[in-house]
């Protein structure tokens, strides 16, 4: 299994080897120190530091050769939704793509926010089924899509996941392998396939107490740290608001549920 790069060190390294520009390597500096910001203090569950996790997808993506902005958007792929902007709050806000686009370029941004917009059923349906009718930006967030399937598989950080979202991310990587199969890579199909099987083969040396079974990245922060107050009235507000609609929806289907009882 072919080795990626897992810190800024490796990464830029790699970028060299492979001859990508100066100016390329100053695109994905911005991208890593920025990154470095929005992402500080998130863990995997496995207790690998997200910032590892966005290395290597970017690594990846330089492995097979894409542009310097897509390597870029890999390493804040997940930014408005696990980036903390200081600002309490969720999603690609106007105010935090704009934020993007003067640090990184508009060109970035969009495959950032592409990404998060992303909805596994009905684009890879599309790319499935008519792969050669792809946009240019849909195959760019497709590819880092599945660089991110895979740097999850080969370091086994989805087997610290519970037992549906590991096994959704290893049967949406074999998905993936057929893929971009069809879009003309070969070797990233191979080394899916190869990562699914050794994933499904593998046994954790070392289980984490109470990070087991999560799934997704957390946030540690230090105990010397404290929020801004402003920032948490915010997410608290965020959360009432959330609550009070998931009991809204679970009043709505039940009389539903009760009327369509009656009807019949």
């Amino acid at each position: 299994m072919h080795s990626y790069a897992q810190t800024n060190i490796q990464l830029f390294n790699q970028l060299r080897r492979d001859t990508y520009s100066d100016g390329d390597l100053i695109l994905v500096r911005h991208a890593y120190e920025l990154a470095m910001v929005l992402f500080s203090g998130r863990f995997q569950p496995s207790g690998k530091n997200f910032i590892a996790h966005v290395v290597g997808t970017a690594s990846i993506l330089a492995w097979l050769r894409l542009p310097a902005p897509v390597v870029a958007a890999g390493l804040l792929h997940n930014a408005y939704g696990n980036g903390d902007f200081g600002d309490g709050r969720r999603g690609a806000t106007r105010s935090r793509r704009r934020r993007i686009r003067q640090t990184l370029g508009s060109e970035v941004e969009a495959y950032i926010a592409k990404f998060s917009a992303l909805y596994w059923e009905r684009e890879i349906k599309n790319a499935r089924h008519n792969p050669d009718m792809l946009s240019s930006i849909d195959r760019a967030v497709l590819l880092i899509l599945f660089a991110d399937h895979l740097e999850h598989l080969i370091y086994y950080d989805v087997l610290y996941y519970d037992e549906t979202n590991a096994r959704g991310y290893i049967d949406h990587s074999i998905i993936a392998a057929e893929i971009v199969e069809k879009l003309g890579l070969p070797e990233f199909a191979i080394k899916l396939k190869e990562a699914v099987r050794e994933t499904q083969g593998a046994e954790l040396s070392l289980k984490r107490p109470g990070q087991n079974g999560k799934n997704g990245s957390v946030v540690i922060v230090p105990k010397s740290c404290r929020k801004r107050i402003a920032v948490g009235l915010v997410e608290n507000l965020i959360l009432a608001v959330t609550k009070t609609q998931q009991k809204f929806r679970r009043v709505i289907k039940l009389a539903h549920r009760k009327l369509h009882t009656v009807v019949k």
